[in-house]
């Protein structure tokens, strides 16, 4: 299972920046982080970004490198408690996948390559399996496939 290492928020506050103000997506993409608008000489963001709920608590984290997310990514509930935990690899999920309910209960594990699910595995509230997925569909094992031959 997954090795998760969840921040204290204190850690996230004082060494993070806050996606607030001039932060923006950018790019050519439109799905890099940029410190301000790419128009008005932007730069990609590398580092940890974070977003806050009204209430104050985290609603994310993220490590970012040139503007895409890289390495940890925590989601969390208004509540505080953790939502989701992934790794991140020039913005695409890559290796495992957890969530949880809001109540801290197991939601789903996964586990990506390229984005894609190889394995994914859901509980109902109430800890039943209501999903086990064991393998890629063919279409996934074909962009795998493809992605794998272009990063040699």
């Amino acid at each position: 299972m997954i090795d998760v290492n969840i921040l204290p928020m204190e850690d996230v506050l004082l060494t993070g920046i806050e996606f607030t103000d001039d932060v923006c997506f950018s790019g050519n993409s439109g799905q890099e982080v940029f410190d301000k608008p790419i128009e008005d000489g932007g730069k990609p963001i590398s580092g940890l970004l974070y977003e806050r709920y009204d209430n104050g608590n985290l609603a994310y984290y993220s490590y970012y490198k040139n503007g895409l997310a890289d390495g940890d990514y925590v989601n969390y509930y208004e509540s505080g408690r953790i939502t989701s935990f992934q790794k991140m690899s020039k913005g695409v999920i890559t290796g495992e996948f957890i969530s949880w309910f809001d109540n801290g209960n197991l939601k789903s594990i996964a586990n990506y390559k390229y984005g894609f699910a190889i394995t994914y595995r859901e509980w109902n509230i109430e800890g039943v399996l209501i999903n086990d997925k064991l393998e890629p569909s063919e279409f996934e094992k074909k962009m795998i496939d493809k992605y794998d031959a272009r990063a040699k």
